[in-house]
């Protein structure tokens, strides 16, 4: 029985371990430059540099291609499942750590009001192609720990701050915007991309946070 468990998750885990690796290189160009767009307009939301990211994504496949190799190897032996697992969730925090900036909607809010009522000529808030993953948790993210979520969705776009806004003002994804006007926990974290690599980062995040089993599930 025991054996059977860990052999039907073991390709579950190593189809995320595939995706981590692909992740780092398409969101590294642009995170560079995304930050430059938005340090002057948002101080303090940029992280610490694109160099993060594809470092933490490296790092978590790591652990998780490891944690995969054992269980193929002994799949006897309960904490093998448990360290699998460990994996995972360590692999999702990396990711979720690794977004260029990261907020609460309230805050994006508040941002996106301040930069459309701003004197001159702008191309728009966070106005960049590229992937966002907006959480919805129980609670207030303590500690900067964006990894204990309850549903979760992946979007995709040519002008990020566009689409969130969308999203939380009920012109995109209705499951989101529900929990905005609802006043849940709600956070956007970014991961800016060329355009020609959207489709491609989107895919492999969906993979890898399984949010296919959230949000972006298929009706």
């Amino acid at each position: 029985m025991l054996a059977g468990a860990v052999v039907k998750a073991a390709p579950v885990a190593r189809a995320a371990a595939e995706q981590i690796p692909k992740i780092a290189p398409v969101i590294a160009p642009a995170a560079k430059k995304a930050a430059n767009v938005v340090a002057d307009k948002v101080p303090g939301a940029v992280g610490e540099g694109a160099g993060k990211v594809a470092g933490a994504a490296k790092g978590a496949a790591g652990a998780l291609g490891g944690a995969v190799g054992s269980v193929r190897n002994a799949a006897k032996d309960a904490a093998e499942v448990r360290a699998q697992e460990k994996a995972r969730e360590l692999a999702r925090k990396t990711l979720l750590d690794g977004a260029k900036i990261r907020m609460s909607a309230a805050k994006f809010q508040e941002n996106w009001n301040v930069q459309s009522k701003a004197p001159g000529d702008h191309e728009g808030y966070l106005a960049y192609s590229g992937c966002y993953v907006v959480i919805t948790c129980d609670n207030a993210v303590r500690k900067d720990d964006y990894s204990k979520y309850r549903e979760l969705y992946v979007g995709k776009s040519e002008n990020i701050g566009a689409s969130i806004h969308d999203d939380f003002v009920g012109r995109g994804d209705p499951d989101v915007y529900a929990d905005v006007k609802y006043k849940q926990h709600v956070y956007v974290l970014l991961y800016p991309c060329e355009k020609d690599k959207i489709d491609q980062l989107e895919a492999s995040l969906i993979t890898a946070l399984d949010a296919d089993e959230s949000y972006n599930r298929k009706n």
